[in-house]
């Protein structure tokens, strides 16, 4: 199995494909893995290079002891470590929810890897304006601050089941949702649960970027779901970054899995518009 060491980690990651044109690097969701992708995903590597990875304490990838070696900064330089590791220079680089948000990290500290950003179902502040946004953030903090306890009380599988439960219980959208419970299960089986809450507490601990998303020169793809409750907040930061793309999956929820076609078919546009050098900028619904 391929490792990259870097930043004091052994990171696990797979290459799939091996066209000419310029890598694809995908960041996974909190608890996932890079088998998230796997194997929904694949026709991206049809012309080129697809590069899964499991983020700092999740599946395969190092998961150091104590909060203090987790953080978005460090996520961000982990991916940055890993990639010059395996000797790629550039890419375009993309994630949704937690993996959105370690792309953000890696576009304002580490620009000249990104040949274009892909921030999908996720939030670049953390809290601080007084908005809709800012709304949504906080109750996001208070949600994964409090999985990270139920997680380290009663284990990563009771928490998984116990959110499942409440979700499926009190929001009947959610009960249309791709995600089911072997899902949420099969998370809880493959991330170490110290991992898993150090991470979470970093989420609710992030930067907020909000200050900083006019300094993101790259062509960025900012993609959301409509039903999903951060929408306010890619709303927000499609208006910080300068030219970028806002695209709304109708008749979606959390996660790319909610019409998996349009997710694809939109990444692949947007990529083609980027390496055709043609203006990526406007908004859309699909």
């Amino acid at each position: 199995m391929p490792y990259a060491s870097a930043n004091g980690i052994d990171t696990y990651y797979e290459i799939h494909g091996e066209g000419p044109a310029t890598p694809l690097v995908l960041s996974h969701g909190l608890g996932a893995t890079s088998q998230q992708w796997v194997p929904r995903l694949l026709s991206l590597a049809r012309d080129r290079p697809l590069i899964l990875y499991d983020t700092r304490g999740h599946g395969k990838t190092t998961a150091p002891p104590g909060d203090r070696h987790y953080s978005l900064k460090i996520f961000a330089a982990d991916l940055a470590g890993m990639l010059e590791a395996i000797g790629v220079k550039k890419a375009h680089i993309g994630g949704q929810s937690l993996g959105g948000m370690i792309t953000a990290n890696l576009a304002v500290d580490f620009p000249s890897l990104c040949a274009s950003a892909i921030l999908s179902d996720t939030s670049c502040g953390n809290g601080v304006d007084e908005g809709e946004a800012g709304k949504w953030e906080r109750w996001v903090q208070g949600v994964i601050g409090n999985r990270a306890s139920v997680v380290e009380e009663h284990g990563l599988e009771e928490a998984m089941r116990r959110e499942y439960n409440f979700r499926y219980e009190n929001d009947p959208e959610f009960r249309d949702s791709p995600y089911k419970l072997d899902d949420y299960l099969r998370r809880a089986r493959t991330t170490p649960a110290a991992g898993y809450a150090a991470t979470a507490r970093a989420v609710v601990a992030r930067p907020d970027l909000t200050a900083r998303l006019g300094s993101i020169a790259v062509p960025t793809l900012v993609m959301m779901g409509e039903r999903d409750w951060l929408a306010p907040c890619a709303r927000r930061d499609h208006a910080l970054i300068k030219g970028s793309r806002f695209v709304l999956r109708r008749d979606c929820g959390h996660g790319f899995r909610w019409r998996t076609e349009t997710f694809v078919a939109e990444l692949e546009a947007f990529i083609d518009d980027v390496e055709a050098g043609r203006p990526v900028a406007g908004e859309r619904e699909v």
